[in-house]
């Protein structure tokens, strides 16, 4: 039986697969996809794209192609069947690492969730069982026997990997107006951040079960977690304004214990007011020392520019980047003098943007051109990059990178890996 589309006509020009219609239950439904490039389970309402294709102001093609750092090098991924992307990854160590996205999409249909696993020779599939989700957007692992991952169908999925199996639930029920963006492990619990129709919303699990920690008005995209803090951001825009709405500033929410682990106070922290900032991920190096980033679009006529947030104990700060275009997907860190994030050059838009700091200044690096440009490509897109994803591998100093080139049915995931 299909369902009733509940959401403003603005969010359903957003999410309208996600919305409304349906297959039966544990199907992946086929219909009409908002935007091949931004999963509608990914896009925030009135807000700038989560993914996305080229960030706003890129050439059509894949741009300004520029010498590829000899230490990104491409990793064949596990095979992903039709139009695939990769949205997050995380490692548990040198030998553990999982990767998330969708597959056998188009633009006409939603397609599957993707999950991959490193063992520490080859990346394979690894089957989501019990699940109706159509992509998966987050993963986060504590360590090998605990990882978190979510994803978006007819409602919001999650699973947890105990180092044995994945044990699949859903969090709001049947509940069809939310959307889970990312998730954090830390200490046994899990934090689930995302939306609701008119609302961010932050979900902690703990062996209990799961519970609504906060509500706030916006939406939020990215969590991070160590013990006795977490930390959530994204936009305060309205979750149901539509893209004519006015445009938010960033959002970030810092909850905290007041004594032993357990988090009880939620507090908004001041970040400057930048109109149309959006935060898209986090990463907490010590309680004194976080990284946000994401990018600004005040406007659709004026170019997306990277945004960096950095809270030094006292302040959120917004930190240059050294390039004047495009946008800032994902973030990590192996301490304050050796921070990275992932992104994309709106003027090498061909090739993964990397920025390394290492507590004095920002180094830029790109990762190889996946895919050269062809006139007669099937979209003027689809040699750019659409989306980033990074995360550290413990025990090393070596990093992981995923994401996607390209969109609709010539979207194609990609796997680096640095050192």
């Amino acid at each position: 039986m299909g369902t009733t589309c509940r959401w403003p006509i603005a969010m359903a020009c957003l999410a309208l697969a996600a919305a409304c219609g349906g297959g039966p239950a544990g199907t992946p439904a086929t219909r009409p996809a908002a935007n091949p490039a931004t999963p509608a389970s990914t896009a925030p309402p009135g807000g700038p794209s989560a993914g996305g294709t080229s960030p706003v102001g890129a050439s059509p093609a894949a741009t300004g192609e520029i010498a590829a750092s000899p230490d990104w090098k491409t990793v064949p991924g596990a095979r992903l069947e039709g139009s695939a992307a990769l949205l997050d990854v995380a490692a548990a160590g040198p030998g553990n690492a999982w990767a998330v996205g969708y597959k056998e999409s188009a633009e006409d249909r939603e397609g599957t969730p993707a999950l991959q696993h490193w063992d520490g020779a080859r990346w394979t599939q690894t089957a989501v069982s019990s699940s109706d989700a159509w992509h998966l957007v987050g993963v986060s692992a504590g360590g090998p026997d605990d990882v978190w991952i979510v994803g978006n169908g007819e409602s919001p999925y999650a699973a947890h990997w105990n180092g044995a199996r994945w044990t699949g639930s859903h969090p709001y029920g049947v509940a069809e107006d939310y959307f889970l963006s990312d998730v954090a492990t830390s200490g046994g619990h899990a934090w689930l951040v995302g939306r609701n129709a008119s609302q961010g919303v932050i979900t902690e699990w703990r062996p209990q079960g799961f519970r609504q920690a906060l509500s706030a008005d916006g939406y939020l995209l990215a969590v991070t977690a160590k013990r006795g803090h977490v930390w959530a951001v994204g936009s305060d825009a309205a979750a149901s304004s539509g893209t004519s709405g006015t445009p938010g500033t960033p959002m970030v929410w810092h909850g905290t214990a007041v004594s032993g682990t357990e988090i009880q106070s939620w507090q908004r922290e001041p970040t400057p007011q930048i109109t149309g900032g959006v935060l898209r991920r986090v990463w907490m190096v010590s309680p004194s020392d976080v990284w946000a980033v994401g990018s600004v679009s005040p406007s659709a006529d004026r170019p997306e520019t990277p945004l960096v947030l950095h809270y030094n104990g006292a302040s959120w700060q917004k930190v240059e980047a050294p390039i004047p275009r495009g946008r800032l997907d994902g973030v990590t860190a192996f301490g304050p003098a050796d921070v990275w994030i992932s992104g994309i050059d709106a003027d090498h838009s061909g090739q993964a943007l990397f920025l390394h700091y290492d507590g004095q200044k920002w180094t830029p690096s790109y990762g190889p051109l996946l895919r050269e440009h062809d006139d007669g490509q099937q979209y003027e897109e689809s040699d750019d990059i659409a989306r980033t994803g990074i995360a550290r591998i413990p025990g090393t100093s070596s990093l992981w990178a995923v994401g996607s080139v390209g969109g609709g049915d010539a979207e194609d995931d990609f796997v680096l890996r640095h050192g």
